[in-house]
């Protein structure tokens, strides 16, 4: 049986206090030291505006994954905000999603033949390479990862409902992967100059995405609310 939405809230509520200041000083480091990586790309000129939507995309899908294995070993009463889905429509879900977005990065960016190229590449791997954020995207899923192990270690010790922390901090990936490119393409589509409309693009795009991850990990840091206000 699902648990009903209090008990959720509840279960919200224990799975995420308010963060310790180590903790959230790690995370801030963490959202600090990707998009700082990201920005020095950029002023190298090694990063474009499809490096920086792939990486963005390419970053939720593995988030996504992650989360949703990580929920396997998990009765599915004890899954908290996580819906009653069948194994293969997940798998659909996460791909009909992942071709969504990636048409929203394709349509966005100026230098769409980045993502064709990626697209027909016999490697892709060396592809993301050559755009210079296979590595930054490997760190990302790793941090993923472990937090994900971490979460469920800690129901294996302690029981009751079940959150994967990756599925909450991804929805600010969510966030970026859809409004950064749509922002980014409004504020640069006038200019007449590429290179000043790439700029003017991976800008936006890297000022979006850091601002919405900032935003979420100071939700987190709050933590849920003990209660809901009464009305009046």
């Amino acid at each position: 049986m699902a648990m009903s939405d209090a008990a959720e809230m509840t279960a919200l509520r224990q799975r995420f206090p308010k963060l310790a200041p180590l903790s959230a000083a790690y995370q801030a480091l963490t959202i600090f030291g990707t998009n700082a990586y990201l920005l020095y790309l950029l002023l190298r000129g090694e990063g474009t505006p499809s490096a920086f939507a792939l990486y963005g995309v390419l970053e939720l899908i593995a988030w996504s994954v992650i989360a949703n294995t990580a929920l396997m070993p998990v009765p599915k009463d004890l899954r908290v905000g996580s819906p009653d889905v069948p194994l293969i429509g997940r798998i659909m879900t996460i791909a009909a999603f992942s071709a969504f977005l990636g048409g929203i990065a394709w349509a966005c960016v100026p230098d769409r033949e980045h993502i064709d190229q990626l697209l027909h590449a016999p490697d892709p791997f060396a592809a993301l390479g050559d755009l210079h954020i296979l590595w930054p995207l490997l760190a990302s899923v790793a941090l993923a990862a472990s937090g994900s192990i971490g979460d469920l270690m800690r129901w294996r010790g302690t029981g009751g409902p079940f959150v994967t922390g990756t599925a909450m901090a991804a929805s600010s990936k969510f966030i970026t992967a859809i409004v950064a490119p749509i922002a980014a393409m409004m504020l640069s589509d006038a200019l007449a100059d590429t290179a000043h409309k790439a700029l003017v693009w991976s800008s936006a795009y890297l000022a979006i995405k850091c601002a919405s991850e900032l935003l979420m990990l100071g939700w987190q840091s709050a933590g849920m609310p003990d209660r809901q206000r009464e009305a009046g």
